[in-house]
């Protein structure tokens, strides 16, 4: 929490949990069933009164859906985050995608309904980590006291035995059932604990272009389809013909023309292309439904369904269809990723084993994927555990799973080597399972490395320092942040010490923060020589605090928040408000161990992004005093 007490608020934006597709319904009394249904997958995030429904992809579609937004302002909370989908219903009770469309392109005026089925903020209090039957009943009392029209409602679990529940649905014509873990926690990406089993063959492709038409069509002949693979390769998939009405292969038409681009897309281009195709940007999502894969990898009889404008090209994937024997003889996979040897002992004083680690990851994911996503990583790393050799590794080489982005960063010496980025908990598992222990970040985003947006100031304890000692030194760094005009968090290291954090707006240059992070270490040092030190001089250090300011110079990391460090506690590096620190016995209290038991603390830095301040020259002279 910063330095003045702020109203919480409502997260910019959550990232879905995505279900993996299996083979056949879950058995047992953990999962509860719920229909699959047909609709545009929204976000609606409620705060200052308003309510905006974003897609996964994080486009905002509020104007398009004005009356279902609208019903969503009348419930009876400050701020709320609820995950459900916008579906239109037909007479029989069966959502119709094609009846949903045709009310946002024609105007037909079919009513349309927000179905709920997660509640994952409330009034500032974060429920991901909650088990979903407490989010499920949460958002059930929510939605009864909502009143008027355009009521959302809440999803029905669907009673009876998996098989049977499963036929009745594709006796009824419906897409499947989405299965559910009673008590797992609420975490963005796609995960093991959602599954969905389908009734027939139907998937996302990329357009990838278009034949002519032939005869008394219009626009458009086929699309060409594909799907991406590693590397961002497009590998084709086939073409599709029917299902479109003329008036959508208009509206396709008028679309794909101004992408129309003179390259195919595809790699490798398959022979045997009907003459005359035009080739277009790859970044149209349609939807289609087919009888199936042919061995040549090619659709067999298909039909077009929807154009997905809600879901991004770049994560049109073949669907992969695991057995479910896979799930409910609980291989160790945690969030879809294998865990090899996961009973090798990590921290053999803890009795942590390697999935014990990779399943608190998945746990703190939510806390942690706002202040890890998106930038350079860099890490500590124990193929085998603490017991045996660790490492610190800045750049990942080899091949780079799946689940993991890098990005090139230039170096002082000229030399361009290759970062990791994460954006989900799958990529943080990840690094679980590659044996990394501790996650350090840059102060700065991916997207523009020479733009810093945070200072940290690493409270490091010589020897013969007190914890007394350390809280007090934390509380001077405030004060004198606070002096400036600036607000401060805090955390702890999960080791000996405290972590104060500045963020800023993307204006400092890296310059700008080393200076200032020097300005502050120097200035302690200056008025308290007895208690500070602002020099690296392990000769100088005992009985003072080194204040750490060289963790803001271009390429230093500090260890994120929610990141377990590689020492015999296995401590985590946990956020506190500033109000908690006379509690906080230690920089190593809080524990892999009891932090994967029972309710996790607060997100003490719910808001620390939505802090705008800025180093000025002002600033600077106010703390050089």
């Amino acid at each position: 929490m910063g330095t003045r007490r702020m109203r919480k608020s409502a997260p910019d934006f959550v990232a879905p949990q995505l279900a993996t597709l299996v083979d056949a319904v879950p058995v047992g009394d953990e999962w509860l069933h719920e229909i699959k249904y047909d609709g545009y997958r929204l976000v609606a995030i409620k705060a200052d009164g308003q309510v905006r429904l974003l897609t996964r992809n994080n486009n905002d579609w509020t104007a398009r859906f004005a009356e279902v937004a609208a019903g969503l302002e009348r419930i009876p909370a400050t701020t709320a985050v609820i995950d459900g989908e916008v579906v239109a219903f037909e007479r029989g009770g069966r959502t119709s995608f094609q009846m949903l469309q045709a009310s946002l392109e024609a105007g037909e005026g079919h009513p349309l309904s927000y179905v709920a089925f997660d509640l994952l903020h409330l009034d500032g209090d974060d429920l991901r980590a909650r088990p979903l039957t407490e989010r499920r009943a949460s958002l059930a009392a929510l939605l009864r006291g909502t009143r008027g029209r355009g009521k959302p409602q809440v999803s029905s679990e669907l009673p009876g035995s998996a098989d049977v529940l499963l036929a009745a649905a594709c006796r009824l014509g419906l897409e499947g059932l989405i299965s559910k873990q009673r008590d797992a926690p609420y975490t963005s990406g796609r995960t093991r604990s959602w599954l969905k089993i389908k009734c027939g063959m139907r998937q996302d492709f990329v357009v990838v272009g278009y034949t002519p038409p032939k005869g008394s069509r219009v626009a458009i002949g086929a699309l060409l389809l594909g799907v991406l693979e590693p590397r961002g390769r497009i590998r084709y998939a086939g073409r599709v013909g029917t299902g479109m009405p003329d008036a959508l292969l208009r509206s396709l038409g008028r679309r794909l023309a101004s992408l129309r681009q003179d390259k195919s897309p595809l790699s490798p281009l398959p022979p045997g292309l009907p003459v005359g195709v035009q080739w277009v940007e790859p970044t149209v999502v349609v939807e289609v439904a087919f009888a199936e894969w042919t061995t040549e990898s090619r659709l067999r009889h298909p039909s077009l369904i929807a154009v997905r404008d809600d879901k991004p090209a770049r994560q049109v994937k073949r669907d992969r269809v695991k057995p479910i024997s896979a799930v409910e003889d609980t291989m160790p996979e945690v969030s879809g990723v294998v865990i090899s040897n996961p009973d090798r002992i990590v921290f053999p004083e803890a009795g942590l084993t390697k999935l014990d680690t990779a399943k608190f990851i998945e746990r703190v994911a939510p806390l942690m994927l706002p202040h890890v996503a998106g930038r350079p990583l860099t890490f500590v790393r124990c193929p085998e555990g603490i017991a045996d050799e660790c490492f610190f590794q800045k750049h990942w080489t080899g091949q780079v799973p799946d689940t993991l982005d890098t990005i090139p960063i230039r170096q002082g010496s000229g030399e361009v080597r290759r970062y990791v980025v994460v954006h989900d908990v799958a990529g943080l598992v990840t690094l679980a399972q590659w044996g990394i222990l501790e996650i350090h970040l840059w102060g700065a985003r991916a997207d523009d490395v020479e733009k810093p947006d945070r200072v940290t100031l690493d409270l490091d304890p010589g020897e013969g320092v007190n914890w007394a000692e350390m809280r007090s030194a934390a509380r001077a760094v405030h004060t004198l942040l606070e002096t400036a005009g600036l607000e401060s968090w805090l955390k702890t290291s999960g080791g000996k010490g405290l972590h104060v954090v500045v963020p800023l707006t993307r204006r400092s240059t890296w310059d700008d923060v080393s200076d200032f992070a020097r300005a502050v270490a120097e200035r302690l040092a200056s008025e308290a020589p007895s208690r500070f030190v602002s020099v690296a001089s392990k000769a100088q250090r005992p009985g003072k605090v080194f204040v750490d300011w060289l963790r803001n110079t271009r390429g230093a990391t500090s260890v994120a928040p929610w990141s377990m460090r590689a020492r015999p506690r296995a401590g985590v590096s946990v956020p506190i408000p500033w109000s908690a620190l006379s509690r906080v016995k230690a920089g190593d209290q809080y524990t892999v161990r009891a932090l994967s038991r029972g309710k996790l603390p607060t997100d003490a830095w719910s808001e620390i992004d939505q802090a705008r301040q800025q180093l000025s020259k002002q600033v600077l002279a106010q703390i050089r005093g």
